[in-house]
Formats: structure tokens, C-alpha cells, sequence
């Protein structure tokens, strides 16, 4: 569940913030000629990702670097031009709202964002079942929940940016809108920069490398910033909440008044509560999640004839057991019993074709999971091949013994080295 959650938010919050200030600002300097566009542009960006999503998993044949270089070439310059427009609408409002070039800007930035940010929100659903066979269980709904939960919490910080941004006075308003869109700018010319520099679209040199790699270590703090500065309007409401005096000709227009206030309050509440959530979830909670497992070492096996000899008694409990055989060129080869059933027992490698041999399993809660991606295994699958399961061994049962032929261990030493 904290999986899905983790990246959804990573995905979505970048430019969640940005989405909910920009309408909010025009509400509030009443650029009402900017609506239509700003909805078409989204229907349009998530029509993309959507294509780019089925492209991708369907067929393979969009090479996703490409795609987002294509894409931030128009987001990136649709982004300085509304900066632009924005300084001067300052000086020239009417002119501005009134602008076909500030509608067709409106039009490029939403519909950019959305090719650009909303592909894997479409690709992660067909994560869901990876190692998990029974999608009716507890597994698949935590995986579920966790995904749908991490889009609730972007749309809400979406919503109440929105709320807080129409609510704000544009004093407030207009350097939080060109600052946060100045982050973003950086971080997408640093994702720009890298994607060239990786596919020799820019000349490679140790210099340019050390920058890449320089500027890549601060994309985290500007994204960080970028979330700061869009609490900003709702922290500012808040604290001026108290000198708001309810003002109004009759009872009717100030209990109007009050409300608003309040609605206000709310959702500046609301907008600091998710913004906060979401910098928890990717500060404590990756570093929850990418822990590490420690691990207890593998019981060492011996084989005699040709065979190791591991009985029956000591696997019948139905918990993962995990052991190393040593080769005869001195590699380590990890293996896991477990038994599924009455009658069947579940052998394989320590090891996947997906994470390799660098990953592996361990017990959690009863569950089998693999300590790299975190999947959960569904254990009447383990000895069966596909996905994140283990790499079948084969065995037999003979007189209470679950035999291994130390040739069949001997061949995956590769996978190991």
C-alpha cells in the first residue's frame, strides 16, 4: 500500500500545486476567458498520457526519454511565456486577460503537464497484480488502496490550492504563482539536461557530467521549495483570518460573509494538512519503505551422491526456510523451501528473472516478499515460472526427504557470481 502511495504522490505533487494555483489566480483577477482552454488543455494532456501509457505497456515501441523531451519543449516555453505575460499583466490587465496569446499559452501549459505528468498514473494499475495470482485479496487491496489514496490526497492539494489562490489577494498571489512556476522550470531543465546528455543530444564531457550530476542533486530541494511556497497563500490566510473584520448591510450578508471566511479557513487548513502529508510520505515515509531487511543468514546444505537431503520434518511448517549451497567454483547459490499445501511444497532460487540475484525473499506476516520491489508472492505459485517468482528448482519426494539435484543448483552459479 505505502508503495503505490509513495509514488503516485511523487508523481502527482510536482505539478498538483501549480495546477491549483494557476485557475485559483485567474478566478481571483477575473481572467474568466481562460477557463475554456485551461479545461481543454487538461482533456487534451490526459488524452496523451493515456496513448503514451497504452503505447507503452501494449507494444514497447515509444521510447519514453523521447517522448518527454518532445513534451518539455513545449511545457518549458509555454511556462516562461506565462511568467512573462504574467509581469505584465501588472502594468496592462485588461490588454492581457484580453490576449489570445495568454489563452493559446493557457492552452499548451495544461495540456503539457498533463502528457508529462499523468503517463505513469496510467501505467502503475498494471503493476497491481505483478506476484499476485488472486486479485480478490487482502494484497491487491492494499495495493489498490494505496493508488487510489495517493491520487486523493494530489486532487486535494489541487483543490484547496485552488481555493486558497482564489482567495488570496494577487499582492500574495502573483510572486507565489511566478515562483512556484520558476521551480518547476528548473527541475524540468535539469530533466531536460540529463535526457540530452544521456542520449548524446549534447556533446559528453567531464565537465558537463559533474554539472548534470550537480544540478540532479538539487532537484530534491527545489521540489521541497516548490511545495513551500505554494503553502504560502493558505498560511497567509490563516494568520490574517483573525483581523478580517464580517462586514455586511443586514444579518443575511454578514452570515454570508462568515461562511466564506470559514470555507476559507478550511481549506487553507486543508491545503497546509496535505502538503505536509505529502512532504512526510516522501521524506519518513520513503525512507520507511526503502529500508532495508535484515536478513538471517542461510542455513548452510551439504549433498551427498549428488544430492541434497533435507527433510521433510524440517519444512512442514509452512514458514519460508532459506538456504546456500556452495559451489564447486565456490559461489554462494541460495535456494527457499516452503511448503504451500498438505501436499505441495514450493522450491526455488533465492532469486527472480525480474530483481535477480541481488534481491531475494523473506517472511513477513506469513507472506512471502521480495526484499527489492517489495511484491508480495502468492505462495501457490512459488515453484512456478513468470513475474516476480522465484526461479523454480527441481525436486522430489522420496522416503520424507525433499531431494535437490546439486547439478540443477550447479547450472544457476552464474546468476549468483
Amino acid at each position: 500500500m505505502l508503495h503505490f502511495l509513495i509514488l503516485v504522490a511523487a508523481t502527482l505533487l510536482p505539478i498538483a500545486a501549480p495546477a491549483g494555483m494557476l485557475p485559483g489566480f485567474a478566478r481571483a483577477r477575473e481572467l474568466f476567458e481562460l477557463r475554456r482552454p485551461l479545461v481543454r488543455g487538461a482533456a487534451l494532456g490526459i488524452l496523451s498520457a493515456g496513448a503514451l501509457a497504452a503505447l507503452k505497456t501494449g507494444t514497447g515501441f515509444v521510447v519514453r526519454e523521447y517522448y518527454d523531451l518532445a513534451v518539455l519543449g513545449v511545457m518549458i516555453p509555454a511556462e516562461l511565456l506565462l511568467l512573462f505575460l504574467l509581469f505584465r499583466s501588472r502594468s496592462c490587465p485588461a490588454e492581457t486577460a484580453a490576449s489570445p496569446l495568454l489563452r493559446r499559452v493557457a492552452f499548451a501549459l495544461t495540456a503539457s503537464w498533463g502528457a508529462y505528468y499523468l503517463p505513469d498514473i496510467f501505467i502503475f494499475p498494471t503493476h497491481f497484480a505483478v506476484g499476485v495470482v488472486q486479485v480478490v485479496s487482502s494484497e491487491f487491496v492494499f495495493i489498490v488502496a494505496g493508488y487510489l489514496a495517493g491520487l486523493l490526497l494530489c486532487l486535494l492539494v489541487c483543490r484547496a490550492l485552488y481555493a486558497a489562490g482564489a482567495a488570496a489577494p494577487a499582492r500574495i498571489m502573483f510572486p507565489v504563482l511566478c515562483a512556484a512556476v520558476s521551480l518547476a522550470v528548473c527541475r524540468q531543465l535539469i530533466t531536460a539536461g540529463q535526457i540530452m546528455l544521456g542520449r548524446g543530444l549534447l556533446p559528453r564531457s567531464d565537465a558537463a557530467l559533474d554539472l548534470i550530476i550537480f544540478l540532479l542533486d538539487k532537484d530534491r530541494p527545489l521540489f521541497f521549495c516548490g511545495l513551500a511556497v505554494a503553502a504560502l497563500p493558505a498560511v497567509f490566510l490563516i494568520a490574517r483570518s483573525g483581523n478580517v473584520s464580517v462586514d455586511g448591510n443586514n444579518q443575511a450578508e454578514r452570515r454570508k460573509a462568515k461562511s466564506r471566511r470559514i470555507a476559507r479557513l478550511r481549506w487553507s487548513g486543508t491545503a497546509l494538512a496535505s502538503l505536509l502529508l505529502g512532504v512526510l510520505l516522501l521524506t519518513a515515509g520513503v525512507h520507511f519503505e526503502s529500508r532495508e531487511v535484515e536478513l538471517s543468514p542461510p542455513a548452510a546444505t551439504q549433498a551427498t551422491e549428488g544430492l541434497i537431503r533435507l527433510p521433510l520434518s524440517e519444512v512442514n511448517d509452512g514458514a519460508l526456510h532459506r538456504y546456500v549451497y556452495t559451489s564447486r567454483k565456490d559461489v554462494q547459490i541460495r535456494y527457499i523451501v516452503i511448503k504451500k499445501s498438505e501436499s505441495a511444497y514450493g522450491v526455488g532460487l533465492d532469486a527472480c528473472d525480474v530483481c535477480g540475484a541481488g534481491g531475494g525473499y523473506y517472511e513477513r506476516k506469513g507472506q512471502v516478499v521480495c526484499t527489492l520491489c517489495d511484491v508480495v508472492m502468492n505462495k501457490s505459485t512459488i515453484g512456478f515460472a513468470g513475474g516476480c517468482n522465484p526461479v523454480p528448482l527441481p525436486f522430489r519426494i522420496e522416503g520424507g526427504l525433499l531431494l535437490i539435484d546439486i547439478e540443477d543448483l550447479e547450472a544457476e552459479a552464474p546468476r549468483f557470481m
